[in-house]
C-alpha cells in the first residue's frame, strides 16, 4: 500500500504533481522503491531500511 504525498519541492511552482510514499512493508518485511524500477529489500525494520536508502543514494552520488 502506498499513501500519495502531496509536498511541493523546492523552488516548485503550481499543481503539485502525485508522487508515492517510497517505504512499503509487506508483511513484517520493510522495502523502498527506487527509480530503476528495482525495489530493495527486504530490511527487518523502517529505520533498517530507511539506513539502507541513505546508503543508496550516497554510492549512487558517487
Amino acid at each position: 500500500m502506498s499513501a500519495v504525498v502531496q509536498i511541493a519541492r523546492f523552488g516548485e511552482q503550481g499543481l503539485i504533481p502525485s508522487r508515492s510514499e517510497r517505504f512499503y512493508q509487506n508483511n513484517t518485511e520493510w522495502f523502498f522503491s527506487v527509480r530503476t524500477g528495482l525495489d530493495q529489500g527486504p530490511y527487518p525494520t523502517f529505520s533498517a531500511a530507511r539506513e539502507a536508502l541513505t546508503q543508496y543514494i550516497d554510492l549512487s552520488l558517487n
